[in-house]
């Protein structure tokens, strides 16, 4: 345990260092908010809930904002079925109307945290990702929110699952990694950020998630985790995502 406290804290005082340096070497620090705002993020918003048109190939299936340099992608292991991260303006908290399995795109909120778009992520098959294009940087923090049909699942149950008990809970994890020049990865941090606690959300609304005890990445993979007596999570494995905020080291310009 003191291992694993230490490495978090050293991780926080490393972003610290980073964040405050003053510049050196024709370098300087400068901060980026992939809010998912504008035209072009518009357009690769699905307007079915369910995400019918990422899976006939009518919404493109990746992004990237040339800003923060963050990217991400959604793909598809098998007909009519979607992981990955994907562009949304969905959110309802009417989940007995928008929380069935057919609403997968729809944030547990009232709106998105700033502008119209955010991300949902699906951890139920896999680890979605999001990552850095071209140079491994900092994530400062992001904003997170329930979506709809999770909140549904877990606290009403389904045909499939009970309610969320008493003594459960559900959180996301994110793994930092970083990729060498082979292509392989190695993992090199974790933080949890609770989804529901003691059998109640954590939360309402959008909550932020800093992330400052994992180090520079490439990449963060996100897994969702169950407390509950059995191998697999039971729960819809979405959670939404908005205003990531990136710490980055780029030339002075002169």
């Amino acid at each position: 345990m003191m291992r694993v406290f230490s490495r978090i804290a050293l991780c926080a005082i490393a972003f610290a260092s980073f964040a405050c340096a003053p510049e050196s070497n024709g370098l300087e620090r400068k901060f980026y908010t992939c809010d998912f705002e504008g035209e072009a993020w518009d357009a690769l918003v699905d307007s079915s809930v369910n995400g019918d048109n990422l899976l006939n190939g009518t919404i493109a299936p990746s992004w990237h904002d040339e800003a923060s340099d963050l990217a991400g992608e959604v793909s598809q292991p098998f007909p009519g079925y979607w992981e990955g991260v994907a562009l949304s303006n969905h959110c309802s908290k009417d989940f007995e109307a928008n929380g069935s399995p057919r609403d997968q795109l729809c944030a547990y909120v009232d709106a998105a945290y700033s502008g119209k778009n955010f991300i949902v992520c699906n951890a139920f098959m896999d680890s979605p990702y999001i990552r850095f294009e071209s140079k491994r940087s900092y994530i400062k923090s992001m904003r997170v929110a329930l979506t709809t049909y999770s909140y549904n699942a877990t606290m009403n149950g389904n045909h499939l699952t009970p309610p969320l008990a008493s003594n459960e809970s559900i959180w996301v994890e994110a793994v930092g990694y970083t990729i060498n020049e082979q292509g392989e990865e190695q993992e090199e941090a974790t933080t949890r950020f609770y989804l529901y606690k003691n059998g109640e959300p954590a939360f309402d609304g959008w909550a932020r998630w800093y992330l400052t005890s994992l180090p520079m990445v490439d990449k963060v993979a996100f897994n969702i985790k169950w407390d509950g007596v059995g191998e697999y999570n039971p729960y819809p494995a979405y959670f939404a995502i908005d205003d990531i905020e990136v710490v980055r080291s780029e030339k002075i310009e002169k």
